[in-house]
């Protein structure tokens, strides 16, 4: 996974029955429908988990400050490294430093309490708590791999983190893993959901234990936000979330806790979807930053997990409507929402620009405007869906060339080496471009790809006609509509 902090994705385990992978992403499980969702009756939403409040007068409320960011790097000769400020998944970076020596520092900075990333690349990235109450934060890395080998000197905040980050990592692993393998096994759902919620239940006593070693933190009161000690009643499940705090934005407690508001509440139902979505937005008009956190994150969770008419709903009632009343959104969050609005059948998406195997350049759309329909194939080297319908994406463009056809694969690939392996193997021989960084790649970003393969069919207008799931169905709409 790359820089999104090692968490599931937005509605990654919004299901937990019906499972059926169909593409490859990064580790991350998305939502094949509209009525993937477990209904509230089939979860342990009546379930009261247990509860401990780590917010005091001492670390309530927003905080900015002063830090100096040190330390030391043992076993690696990484040359500079960079910080990345964290909006829930996504990382901005703020700023960057020589090492010399092994040794590093970043200065004395105003920053935001929350969590950031520090690491020499977007790939090698460990994640670290900065709060103005500590105003000099220092850290030993014992590894080329900065995550999983940080060591605190002098931080409650990270000598906290460091202990709860692998535990709750590996809790919601097996959460999960029950969840879904309940879904696929009707004969032993019971058993599988009852040794989830005996790992929820261990979750929230490690949180509730880490708010006791380390109180008056930013750490204390992530975890104490983190929680979940009433899924009985919609009205009291956010009681323990602070919108007005906008620290709660350099933090992954809204993704998880939006994502899991709508498993528990939404009855897998569009009314459902809409009302919880009702819900959050009137919680978080408590801060406008916060409210137009919130509403980007659904709106691409929405999208993320093919469930495009939700997302039609956040954007037309709440973005571009007047459902948010009197707060004025910023150009910002409408210019990221456009953004995923021109990705809808009917709109024209983004250009993609870029240098091809061979060398030459391919242009979208100059070669949308050429031909009846072209084809954009997201693709990846690892992706073992990609690999085995490589036979049938060459076919199409054998086929269909000569009839006013064209596509383009587009690869998510890091390695340039892997790229041009998997090319070679599995004999494409239409154009070839590569965003490279994963995810990450600004292609990949423009089209919001989060897995492979991903499909849009453009026609010489460049708009979207069709957004297929497969060769089979890319072949099907071109013998009909290519006579």
């Amino acid at each position: 996974m790359t820089n999104k902090m090692k968490y599931m994705s937005f509605f990654g385990i919004i299901m937990a029955a019906g499972l059926g992978l169909s593409a490859c992403n990064g580790g991350d499980t998305k939502s094949n429908g509209k009525n993937s969702t477990v209904s509230a009756a089939d979860t342990a939403k009546v379930r009261i988990l247990a509860f401990t409040n780590g917010v005091n007068e001492q670390n309530k409320g927003a905080s900015s400050g002063t830090i100096e960011v040190k330390g030391t790097l043992q076993g690696s000769n990484f040359p500079k490294l960079y910080l990345y400020e964290t909006e829930g998944k996504t990382t901005i970076k703020i700023d960057s430093t020589t090492v010399t020596g092994g040794s590093f520092s970043f200065g004395s900075n105003k920053y935001d309490a929350g969590v950031y990333m520090l690491g020499p690349n977007e790939q090698n990235l460990a994640a670290v708590i900065l709060n103005p109450k500590e105003s000099v934060v220092e850290l030993t890395f014992r590894g080329g791999k900065l995550d999983g080998s940080m060591a605190a000197v002098n931080s409650k905040e990270n000598e906290g983190w460091i202990k709860y980050q692998p535990m709750e990592l590996s809790l919601n692993k097996q959460i999960k893993d029950n969840y879904v393998a309940g879904g696929k096994n009707k004969a032993m759902k019971a058993k599988y959901d009852a040794a989830a919620q005996a790992k929820e239940e261990e979750l929230a006593k490690f949180q509730g234990e880490i708010i006791t070693q380390y109180p008056e933190t930013f750490l204390a009161k992530m975890l104490t936000w983190k929680q979940e000690p009433n899924r009985s009643e919609v009205g009291k499940y956010w009681e323990n979330c602070d919108f007005s705090d906008e620290g709660i934005i350099h933090t992954m407690v809204l993704p998880d806790r939006i994502q899991n508001f709508m498993r528990w509440f939404s009855g897998g139902k569009d009314d459902g979807f809409y009302n919880c979505i009702d819900m959050v937005v009137a919680k978080a008009k408590a801060n406008e930053r916060v409210l137009e956190f919130s509403l980007y994150n659904m709106l691409e969770g929405f999208y993320t997990s093919n469930m495009e008419n939700i997302s039609m709903y956040i954007t037309d009632n709440y973005i571009f409507g007047d459902a948010c009343g009197d707060v004025e959104l910023s150009n910002v969050l409408k210019s990221r929402a456009e953004g995923i609005v021109n990705l809808r059948i009917g709109n024209v998406p983004p250009n993609i620009n870029l240098r091809t195997l061979d060398g030459g350049t391919f242009d979208l759309y100059s070669t949308a405007t050429k031909n009846k329909y072209t084809l954009v194939f997201f693709w990846s080297s690892w992706c073992e869906h990609c690999q085995a319908e490589a036979p049938e994406y060459e076919a199409l463009y054998k086929n269909f060339k000569s009839k006013g056809f064209d596509m383009v694969g587009v690869s998510v690939d890091n390695q340039r080496t892997a790229w041009e392996q998997a090319v070679t193997q599995r004999g494409f021989t239409f154009p070839q471009v590569c965003g490279f960084k994963q995810w990450e790649s600004p292609v990949a970003k423009d089209y919001k790809v989060t897995k492979t393969p991903t499909l849009f069919l453009l026609d010489k207008d460049k708009k979207i006609v069709f957004k297929p799931k497969s060769a089979k169905e890319v072949q099907n709409w071109l013998a009909a509509n290519l006579k």
